[in-house]
């Protein structure tokens, strides 16, 4: 259907929703929780990691990442467009008519998440966890 995104949490809600010229992944979130419009169903967070990776997704149906725990392996909310991994956060990434926005929530493996945005995430949130002096 023209003038559409889909919006999928992998393992929960899937949404279609109104597409407009210049949408970030930001706004589809966004008109997808109000699609919905059920925090029994749907609800996210997000955290800014600077100027240049953005927003990114934390949380999802109060499933959190998991860096704060002294235990690996470490699981993160990634974000794909077209099942391709984004390279940018959501508020950087800026969606055409019919493209599907995906969010998995994935094991960091080093070896298999080298130079994505997964890895940066994983950089930022340890570096956020060392004592400041």
């Amino acid at each position: 259907m023209a003038n559409q995104v889909s919006v999928e949490v992998v393992g929960g809600s899937t949404v279609a929703v109104a597409w407009t010229q210049g949408m970030n992944t930001q706004k589809a979130l966004e008109l997808a929780w109000a699609a919905i419009n059920n925090t029994q169903t749907f609800t996210y967070g997000l955290q800014y990691y600077g100027p240049q990776l953005g927003y990114m997704v934390f949380m999802i149906d109060e499933t959190f990442d998991s860096f704060l725990s002294a235990a690996q392996p470490f699981f993160y909310w990634h974000f794909f467009v077209n099942d391709q991994p984004s390279n940018q956060g959501i508020d950087s990434t800026i969606l055409q008519d019919g493209d599907k926005v995906k969010f998995s929530f994935d094991r960091y493996v080093p070896e298999q998440h080298t130079g994505t945005l997964l890895e940066s995430k994983f950089h930022f949130q340890q570096r956020q966890l060392q004592p400041r002096r």
